[in-house]
């Protein structure tokens, strides 16, 4: 249902005139009825890959495929329409919705946007969609400051849904939310994926979050996927160093395994997109780092689980002590 190939996207430093790639060359792959994990550190471009998918951003190389078809080559109404397909929901739900507008403003205004000129339809098709998402009819007369963040977070997916679209980017939608209310709101993600069908590419930080719910993850940094493959295999046995660092800050539910686990420690800052190191991104952090891993930049590697890594699957990096 959707599926990006090789996408870039490049912006020009304002102060120094420099290029930065936010994104190089990322390939992925979302099925219909599937929800996959996109996860990285704050700034390794994932937001910009959501964005670019729903046309915020602008590509300079590679492919958006929205159910088979390159959204990237349309013009005008058909590419519209096309990306009508994709929706986009935002991290934080306040700032997403206008608060001088009630809730049923903001779902009526979608709908006339959509194309619906039948007032009574529209008034019926919020209420449906409020029951979709689990909200009591009451809310549509509501300003979104008298809403809790999770009421708030659920009235941006009903309005996203307003078109009916067959992808959902959803960039960091529960890391505003407590944490009781997050596993709802994912469980309200999971309903639609399993009832309408959605592709979901869900955008996060904290691989906890996605944990559960993916069946797919893709690992990124500074702009390029550095492990991909089923969430089992990423989560229990991850092949990139990169990847085992990440795993080894999530903390453990049971506080007595908390208290005895050690976390792998990486030393010095990411580099700037502008001048990524040669040869692998990832090299000048990683304690297994070797002189091919910055002559050679690694090539993918094929499997169930694939890592952008010379060493993929050999190198299980210590915690510290």
């Amino acid at each position: 249902m959707l599926s990006i190939e090789n996408l870039s996207v490049t912006f020009k430093d304002r102060a120094s005139g420099e290029d930065i790639r936010a994104c190089d060359g990322i390939s992925l792959n979302v099925e219909a009825g599937e929800l996959v994990g996109l996860v990285g550190e704050s700034g390794c471009g994932k937001s910009t890959l959501g964005r670019t998918i729903v046309g915020l951003e602008r590509a300079s190389a590679g492919r958006v495929l929205i159910n088979g078809v390159d959204v990237l080559t349309l013009r005008g109404s058909r590419r519209r329409q096309a990306r009508l397909q994709a929706q986009y929901i935002f991290q934080d739900p306040y700032t997403a919705l206008t608060p001088s507008q009630t809730i049923g403003q903001a779902i009526d205004e979608a709908l006339q946007i959509a194309g619906e000129h039948n007032a009574r339809a529209r008034m019926l098709r919020a209420r449906s969609l409020m029951e979709e998402v689990g909200l009591p009819l009451d809310i549509l007369e509501r300003q979104p400051r008298e809403l809790s963040g999770g009421q708030r977070q659920r009235v941006c997916i009903a309005r996203s849904l307003v078109v009916e679209p067959k992808v959902l980017i959803c960039d960091e939608p529960v890391s505003s939310l407590d944490v009781s209310i997050r596993a709802q709101i994912m469980n309200l993600f999971l309903k639609l994926r399993d009832e309408k069908g959605l592709a979901i590419l869900f955008i996060a930080h904290d691989l906890a979050v996605v944990r559960q719910a993916a069946s797919r993850v893709y690992v990124m940094y500074l702009g390029q996927i550095m492990e991909a493959g089923p969430s089992a295999s990423v989560y229990s046995q991850p092949l990139h160093p990169y990847t085992q660092s990440l795993l080894s800050a999530v903390p453990d539910p049971d506080p007595r395994i908390e208290r005895q686990r050690r976390r792998i420690l990486l030393e010095g800052d990411v580099p700037s997109p502008a001048r990524p190191p040669s040869g692998c991104r990832f090299r000048t952090r990683c304690p297994a780092a070797a002189s091919i891993c910055a002559s050679e930049p690694p090539v993918m590697s094929i499997g169930e689980a694939s890592a952008h890594c010379h060493f993929a699957g050999t190198v299980r990096l210590m915690p510290a002590a």
